[in-house]
């Protein structure tokens, strides 16, 4: 296997199970070099994990262009509770490509995967009644391919 794989399935690993750091991770996963292979994503040898250190953004991305610098600073903040961002700001500089990670990222992070809709119906006394409810998908699903 290569590291690359190794890297993208040990931070899958370190973030399951919760939406912000899943859609965090995926993010660098999906952006690859040189976000998934830089600094920030770190490795314990011993233990075999990987993890998404966010301190370390600030100090080690001065090498990346203005659109990685703007995934990141975003990844990082989907990441902790108390990063900002200035997402207007962040979200005007980037290419396509990485806008449409950044849609699918927030909507991975907001849950919008497993969403659903009550379907129901009125009985003839006026009573709504659930019928049953229906799963809608991601609002905004991460590209194919990817």
């Amino acid at each position: 296997m290569s590291e690359s794989t190794d890297r993208a399935e040990g931070l899958r690993a370190w973030a399951e199970g919760m939406y912000t750091l899943t859609a965090a991770a995926e993010l660098l996963i999906r952006c690859g070099d040189p976000l998934l292979s830089g600094p920030w994503v770190e490795h314990d040898v011993q233990r075999g994990r990987y993890w998404f250190n966010t301190k370390t953004v600030a100090e080690e991305s001065g090498y990346l262009s203005g659109g990685e610098r703007r995934v990141l600073d975003i990844a990082a903040a989907l990441a902790v509770d108390d990063r900002p961002v200035a997402l207007g700001e962040a979200v005007s500089g980037l290419d396509r490509k990485h806008l449409e990670l950044v849609l699918a990222a927030i909507a991975h992070a907001a849950g919008s995967h497993e969403h659903s809709e009550a379907l129901t119906t009125e009985n003839e006394d006026g009573v709504r009644q659930l019928v049953r409810t229906e799963r809608l998908g991601s609002l905004y699903p991460w590209p194919e391919g990817q």
